[in-house]
């Protein structure tokens, strides 16, 4: 009997310890079943928050309100949609998050002007495309005539010839005034002088004779402003602004300084490039019989208005060995009243191209040169005109880069001086281009 309760005891207590077993492993059971539950629950919820914080695809343009929302042209935009609106210049009301019906019509109208202007443009450049085009047939085919010996072009002089300036008929009250005496310039330096234009003795200063037995280079400066009258022409200025030209005298050329005609105590009246051209050429003339100058090597300079006279004088064929031009306009008639007392536009149309050399630059026969400093101030726009103009392989355009109208002088002059002086001929570069 002892060993029957004892074998049911083992039993019991067996039966328990399975039964524990069972229980902990059933609560294990549904603690993992528990924990993935909630695992699985949060993978879900991150997902779907990933989701909700990825941005949504850009789709432009954005969705057209309906025709009865009085205030938005769009619906309610994306934040994809939003900064694209911003980049494309749309105004956004905030508060609704829309492209508004004004901001749309704003944009299109931009959007149309621009399309306007561009068509405008390029039918602009198609015209200037084709007169251009136009323009270099006709050039071509008169050069082929000049060069067949069907057309003979006119200098100037051919040009003028019998004909007499009306320009007395539109000076402006500010073109009269006192006589200017002639300056007296140390006697080692210059000499006055009288030489004849159309039968009119007029003034001028020269180089002394060095008495050498020496026959050297001549230049004919003129000055600029006035071009007709001198004051002190011989004192040299500052780097900035040296109008002296003394540089050719200090490399032993003859200078000579005409006045012209009404300027000073001549006679006669100014007539603003058109007698004074007559006037140069007879100074040149007179330099070219003085004793001790070289008549091969005879050369004419100026600066500004000077420029300009020395540019209508070259166009007239004067044969000498070359011509140098400060800062020239293409046609005086862009001169000021405070620079030229002239009505230029009461005066007629053909007075007028006889006075600009850009017209008569097929004509120069002599090696020219026309120098402008690229710097402001600068007659830059009218040394763009004369160089895309010229038609005479004479013809040099000369731009400096860092001078100007009156800087450009002094560096210029010395360099062209020394090299006359050696014998040599002039040779500038440009070191700026053309506007």
């Amino acid at each position: 009997m002892r060993n029957k309760n004892s074998e049911n005891n083992k039993n019991k207590s067996q039966g328990r310890m399975a039964m524990g077993m069972l229980l902990v492993l059933v609560v294990v059971l549904m603690a993992g079943i528990k924990m993935s539950y909630r695992g699985w629950t949060s993978l879900g919820q991150a997902k779907n928050k990933a989701q909700a914080e990825q941005p949504a695809p850009l789709v432009w343009p954005p969705q057209a309100a309906p025709e009865s929302e009085p205030f938005c042209h769009t619906v309610k935009l994306t934040l994809p949609q939003l900064d694209k609106a911003n980049e494309e210049g749309f105004a956004v009301d905030q508060g609704r998050r829309c492209i508004t019906r004004e901001a749309m019509r704003a944009h299109d109208e931009y959007l149309a002007q621009r399309a306007r202007s561009k068509a405008e443009r390029d039918a602009n450049e198609s015209r200037h495309a084709l007169e251009q085009k136009l323009q270099a047939e006709l050039e071509q085919a008169v050069a082929q005539q000049v060069a067949q010996g069907g057309i003979t072009l006119q200098n100037l002089g051919q040009a003028r010839e019998g004909k007499t300036t009306q320009v007395a008929n539109v000076l402006l009250p500010s073109a009269g005034g006192a006589a200017k005496p002639l300056p007296k310039p140390p006697a080692e330096l210059f000499v006055p002088v009288t030489y004849h234009s159309g039968g009119m003795p007029l003034a001028g200063f020269v180089t002394p004779n060095p008495k050498d037995g020496k026959r050297h280079p001549v230049i004919i400066w003129l000055t600029g402003g006035d071009s007709n009258t001198l004051d002190d022409f011989w004192t040299e200025g500052t780097p900035g602004n040296d109008q002296s030209a003394s540089a050719f005298r200090k490399a032993d050329m003859v200078m000579m300084f005409p006045t012209l005609r009404g300027g000073n105590s001549n006679p006669g009246q100014r007539e603003y490039f058109w007698g004074e051209v007559d006037d140069v050429t007879a100074a040149v003339l007179f330099a070219a019989r003085l004793p001790y100058v070289d008549p091969a090597r005879i050369y004419l300079g100026g600066h500004s208005t000077g420029a300009t006279l020395a540019l209508l004088v070259a166009g007239t064929g004067l044969p000498v060995q070359g011509v140098f031009a400060f800062g020239p306009v293409a046609d005086p008639s862009t001169y000021t009243s405070s620079q030229l007392p002239v009505a230029w536009k009461r005066l007629g149309s053909e007075e007028q191209r006889l006075r600009a050399p850009i017209h008569w630059l097929h004509a120069i026969k002599a090696p020219t040169w026309i120098i402008e400093g690229a710097n402001p101030p600068s007659n830059m726009a009218a040394q763009s005109q004369l160089c895309k103009a010229r038609k005479s392989e004479q013809v040099h355009c000369v731009q400096v880069a860092g001078l100007d109208h009156f800087s450009v002088l002094q560096p210029l002059t010395r360099r062209i001086a020394a090299q006359l002086a050696m014998g040599e001929d002039p040779k500038l570069e440009s070191t700026a281009p053309l506007p």
